[in-house]
């Protein structure tokens, strides 16, 4: 009906009614795509809103699977510091304790159970995630994905220069297992002889060795994940609080 009356306007040279209706042509375009990305804004806000419960649920997931084997790792370094301290003492008197007993015998385990976020993969393959209206939450999650590779290939490259203490020198460094009530699982406790230890320079060679690669996996690998998964749960955390 529009282009008929247009058609006719031309014919009839009404330039005046010609304008009017192209005005009236742009004016519904106009109010058209409005109402397009109205509807769109309000489309991608519901789903923003879906998409951080998600993440959040993720996130949590996440840090239960690696909270106690994270926190053992975290604090192995300490542990393993003081053990070399007696070690390396000229000191007869000084001995291990056991926690710095575990500490040696432990300081070649590097594995820690990372979790993906599902929700985020979704959401990137989907090409959606400018949904996401924080610029900092959008900047934070990708620098947790290179947080996660950036742990797995330390993970992967420092196991390749650690030594087993115990089955390098089972007779330093002896194994027994024993059932935790506490815990409800199996343990390995470790035995030290600090005399043989002091002795033996091959093993004060790979201890010093563990001890450096643990250093860098922690520095470069463990610590920088661990503080960005906690940057990111902040960030979602106040994401959501503000949209309630």
């Amino acid at each position: 009906m529009l282009l008929r009356r247009v058609t006719k306007h031309v014919k009839d040279q009404n330039w005046f009614a010609v304008g009017i209706d192209f005005f009236i042509v742009v004016v519904g375009v106009f109010i058209g795509l409005q109402v397009a990305n109205w509807n769109s804004g309000r489309t991608d806000r519901a789903d923003e809103a879906i998409f951080l419960e998600r993440l959040h649920d993720d996130l949590v997931r996440v840090e239960d699977a690696s909270a106690r084997v994270r926190t053992r790792r975290i604090s192995l370094i300490d542990d393993l510091n003081s053990a070399a301290a007696v070690v390396f003492s000229d000191d007869p008197a000084q001995q291990l304790t056991p926690d710095q007993c575990l500490a040696i015998g432990s300081s070649s385990y590097y594995y820690i159970n990372v979790l993906g976020l599902p929700s985020l993969t979704e959401l990137a393959n989907a090409g959606r995630v400018e949904i996401i209206r924080d610029r900092n939450l959008r900047t934070a999650l990708v620098e947790y994905q290179q947080r996660v590779e950036a742990l797995k290939y330390f993970t992967q490259t420092q196991t390749l220069v650690i030594t087993n203490m115990a089955t390098f020198r089972p007779e330093l460094v002896k194994l027994e297992s024993y059932f935790d009530v506490t815990l409800d699982e199996i343990y390995a406790r470790y035995l030290c002889n600090v005399s043989g230890m002091r002795e033996d320079q091959a093993f004060l060679n790979a201890m010093s060795e563990n001890i450096d690669s643990y250093d860098a996996y922690l520095r470069d690998g463990l610590l920088p994940w661990n503080e960005q998964l906690m940057e990111v749960r902040r960030l979602v955390d106040d994401a959501l609080e503000h949209a309630q």
